[in-house]
């Protein structure tokens, strides 16, 4: 038999309603940032704990649902009291019912006399809200704008979720984005992932808000993070939620051990990314060497033999000085077998690339440059270009383009390239199908 179900009069009641504590932590200040409070419920005063999805789902119509959240914050910040008073600085983020708020409710007063009647200051308390859930877009807008100049600092929860709207973003102007789970969890193996993060990072940081990355549950993760721009990490990793939170000296050493990864981390990628950039450069050079002895009719052959002077190496192509291409598009046959769009195709001689980011800065006076990592229109694959001025047999001033193949990790940086761990650029000898 299934147990009964828990009875929401009697909980809102009897107030049965417990609040767990996860903290947000940051690395690079090796500190616990905020509190957010989850609430759990009982049927009993010893029942075993009601998670808050089923909770929740226990409000018949608005006002149960109004009842239920209310009852959860005045709980949460009573519970969060005796910290404020131990650390003044620690911020506790308030879960809001967002389908709640109605013109009816938006401007009562009360939350704000409950944080005012716990002692806690409105500046310590985080607004988290879920905009989807919202039906009444114009209130919720009153309401933050409201709290807001009464002190308290608003966070938009599940950004990036599938139901989240950015649109929203520069409605509510948030002080906080939490960046949700789906977006984190082994963001350090999926490039799409890792740009999108990054891209919300940077408009965090054009806006003023702080980036937080939910459900980080293992340290490549969060080292792909780091790498990223994030500092403040809220997971399993460092803390399940429980009714008291982690002792300051456990979580501290966790915080700790994860800033000494995160620094070593960074010297081998630093490391790592110097050795293959060398290497690159080596092979660029010996690509030029061998142009330099030919003129326009002799440029396709040299490109075919320089694919074998490095297995990264996945499509070549010469420029004039106005950024129309010269030369075949020469390709890695095994490189392109697993393309199937038909807009992924190698440019053909003629094609103009003024405009492109391996080309524009050139014109500008460098004589070498490479890109970020970017789908290349030529095989659909991840891939860096690198770009470099020389002079051909015939004297005319040319640009060699070769398109290097990336994996996964190369918008965070996250590793060394395979087989690249422990080579040095004068190790390698062009020509050599085979790593250094």
């Amino acid at each position: 038999m299934q147990p009964p179900k828990p009875d929401l009069g009697r909980i809102l009641g009897a107030g049965l309603i417990t609040t767990h504590f996860q903290p947000l932590v940051s690395i690079k200040q090796c500190s616990v940032f905020a509190l957010e409070a989850l609430s759990r419920g009982t049927a009993t005063e010893r029942g075993p704990l009601i998670p808050p999805a089923v909770l929740f789902q226990l409000a018949a119509n608005a006002d149960e649902r109004l009842a239920l959240d209310r009852l959860c914050r005045t709980k949460a910040l009573a519970a969060f009291a005796p910290h404020h008073r131990r650390q003044p600085q620690l911020l506790l983020s308030l879960n809001l019912d967002a389908s709640c708020l109605s013109r009816d409710s938006v401007g009562s007063g009360h939350l704000h006399q409950a944080v005012r009647r716990s002692g806690v200051s409105p500046g310590n308390v985080i607004l988290e809200i879920i905009e989807s859930q919202a039906t009444d877009i114009e209130s919720l807008v009153r309401f933050v704008e409201a709290y807001r100049q009464l002190g308290f600092l608003i966070a938009l929860d599940d950004v990036g979720s599938g139901h989240s709207n950015l649109d929203r973003i520069t409605i509510l102007k948030p002080d906080i984005i939490k960046i949700d789970r789906s977006l984190i969890q082994n963001i350090h193996e999926v490039y799409h992932k890792q740009e999108i993060t990054k891209s919300l990072v940077n408009l965090c940081t054009k806006i003023g808000a702080l980036p937080v990355a939910e459900g980080v549950e293992s340290a490549p993760e969060i080292l792909c993070l780091l790498r990223l721009g994030l500092d403040l990490f809220q997971g399993y990793h460092f803390a399940r939620p429980a009714p008291e939170p982690e002792p300051g000296e456990v979580l501290g050493r966790r915080i700790q051990d994860m800033a000494a990864a995160f620094k070593l981390h960074m010297v081998r990628t630093l490391n790592a990314r110097k050795r293959r950039h060398a290497i690159y450069n080596n092979v660029t050079s010996a690509v030029i060497d061998r142009l330099a002895q030919v003129g326009t009719d002799g440029y396709n052959p040299v490109l075919a033999e320089a694919l074998g002077f490095h297995p990264d190496l996945e499509c070549l192509y010469v420029l004039d000085l106005s950024g129309i291409q010269v030369s075949a598009t020469v390709c890695d046959p095994d490189k392109l077998a697993g393309t199937r769009r038909l807009y992924y195709q190698p440019a053909e001689s003629g094609t103009d690339h003024s405009l492109k980011e391996y080309f524009l800065p050139l014109t500008a006076g460098l004589t070498r440059f490479t890109t970020e990592c970017y789908i290349s229109l030529a095989s659909g694959n991840l891939c860096q270009t690198i770009s470099a001025l020389f002079t051909d047999g015939e004297g005319a001033p040319r640009i060699l383009c070769l398109d290097i193949h990336q994996d996964a990790n190369c918008a965070a940086y996250s590793g060394p390239p395979p087989g690249d761990e422990t080579g040095e650029a004068e190790d390698y000898a062009p020509g050599a199908r085979s790593q250094p």
